[in-house]
């Protein structure tokens, strides 16, 4: 028997395949069960009134809406004034729980979203409060022994997942292989349905935006506004992505060896950049062949200092102190430890606690949208091409060796171009979905392309220049423009 954790709310599946569409800004049917989350789902912070909770019914395979079906939580917030037409969201991953993002805007500066739209989100397939596999993903790094190879270490590594991921496929193999975007598209057409919407509105970020783009491809004449923030490639393969990050990451770490050299006197590594980065990489290949290790057991070696050259730039005054440690002999301090979620709270179908993400979900919604080799030493070699062309960033990846040994090859969502409005946004200095991604996404699908100055990812709901997002979805119509985000930090700050 399929190993699925179900969610058994009062979803109507005879609604989501009889009921005709409504009119943009219609209520949702009143056969819909919408219950206060507060009230059924684990883990809801039981002070929010305003957040409404259902589960609605869709087909495990689309091609056969008579047969196995899943249960989707969706979440609705109806609008403070009237509902033009519902906005549905997508915070991305793949594999992030959506059901608590319209709460997340409404405490941002894309709040006044929430005037004139119902804002809905919901967790994927697989994913979260929605049905998924029951796949306890227990992965154990094996033993680094120093007489193996890097490449060595890597193909355990790579083994070690793909044991998994044939364990947790074996499950249910039904299930894992409809975790795809188009799928997950044809999900989110059924919630609009369940809303009584003959349009939606879209806000995608990161993967959300793969998720969009589908969703257009798929139903254009359904879309009255989308908005993709931090946007993805059009090629889905992970090749492509790992590629991307570590072109963006090695840019990233020469911003950072700059803004470190023009703070000198707080770091004390010269004021030089180009000498600073040859120290920090023979810093890394030292600790390659001869890991420190700190007072409380924590090991530095040559890819904890790659983790310290590519990060947001919030994080630069810290990690400039550690290198400043490691090149002075020493071993930076550790960072804290998150504190533990609170426990969850007694529902009708949404007991189970979430942690707001789902890993296996991520691989197989990245792995079967990705055309990408299923075999360690083709990936090895990617690996080894990036490495010289990008010497700090090109051995940062791993999403390619997630996929090794993957049962089944992926084939990548048909992305067509579209007509209904489209707002794609890019971050100017981001690394993990680079701007130029953006640009590619306004080539193959259309759209138009709003810059923002900073090295956000998917946080243009938090800026100033969120009012932008708030027009859009108003007046529909998309701006090629730029508007500034956040300044690198200064130390001490």
């Amino acid at each position: 028997m399929p190993l699925v954790r179900g969610v058994a709310l009062a979803a109507v599946s005879g609604l989501l395949l009889t009921t005709a569409p409504a009119p943009a800004g219609a209520e949702p049917s009143p056969e819909t069960d919408w219950r206060l989350c507060a009230e059924v789902a684990a883990g809801w912070d039981e002070d929010d009134r305003r957040t409404l909770c259902t589960t609605v019914t869709v087909p495990l395979d689309h091609a056969d809406p008579g047969g196995r079906t899943l249960g989707i939580a969706v979440t609705r917030v109806p609008a403070a004034e009237s509902n033009d037409y519902p906005v549905l969201f997508n915070p991305g991953g793949p594999g992030h729980q959506g059901v608590a993002t319209p709460g997340h805007i409404l405490d941002g500066e894309a709040r006044d979203l929430g005037l004139r739209h119902d804002l809905v989100g919901f967790d994927p397939r697989g994913v979260g409060h929605s049905d998924a596999l029951e796949c306890e993903y227990g992965f154990a790094v094996p033993d680094p022994s120093p007489e193996l190879s890097p490449r060595e270490r890597a193909r355990g590594v790579a083994e070690e997942h793909a044991r998994i991921n044939r364990e947790c496929h074996a499950a249910d193999p039904e299930l894992v292989e409809s975790l795809t975007v188009e799928n997950v598209a044809r999900d989110m057409d059924l919630v609009r349905e369940a809303l009584g919407a003959e349009t939606v509105g879209f806000y995608g970020v990161s993967w959300g935006s793969l998720l969009g783009a589908a969703y257009r491809s798929l139903f254009d004449d359904r879309v009255e506004a989308m908005l993709l923030d931090s946007v993805v490639s059009p090629d889905t393969s992970v090749s492509t992505l790992e590629a991307g990050q570590a072109e963006a990451g090695e840019e990233v770490f020469h911003r950072f060896s700059e803004w470190t050299a023009s703070h000198d006197a707080v770091y004390g590594l010269g004021t030089e950049a180009a000498p600073l980065r040859e120290r920090v990489l023979e810093l890394r290949e030292e600790l390659e062949e001869d890991p420190r290790t700190g007072p409380d057991g924590t090991v530095v070696d040559h890819d904890a200092v790659t983790a310290l050259l590519a990060t947001p730039e919030r994080e630069w005054p810290r990690n400039a102190s550690a290198l400043a440690a490691l090149l002075d002999g020493g071993v930076p301090e550790a960072g804290r430890t998150a504190e533990p979620a609170d426990p969850g709270l007694p529902g009708l179908g949404w007991e189970d606690e979430t942690d707001g993400a789902t890993f296996f979900a991520q691989m197989a919604l990245l792995c079967n949208d990705s055309e990408s080799p299923r075999d360690f030493d083709q990936v090895w070699r990617h690996r080894t091409e990036r490495a010289e062309r990008l010497p700090a960033m090109g051995t940062l990846g791993f999403y390619e060796h997630l996929c090794v040994g993957w049962p089944t090859p992926g084939r990548a969502p048909e992305l067509v171009r579209g007509e209904s409005p489209l707002q794609l946004v890019g971050h100017t200095r981001e690394m993990v979905t680079p701007h130029r991604w953006a640009l590619d996404m306004r080539d193959a699908v259309g759209g138009r392309v709003l810059s923002v100055a900073d090295d956000g990812h998917g946080t243009l709901s938090d800026l100033p220049c969120a009012g932008t997002a708030v027009e859009f979805f108003a007046t529909r119509t998309a701006v090629t423009d730029t508007c500034p985000g956040t300044e690198p930090p200064v130390p001490g700050t």
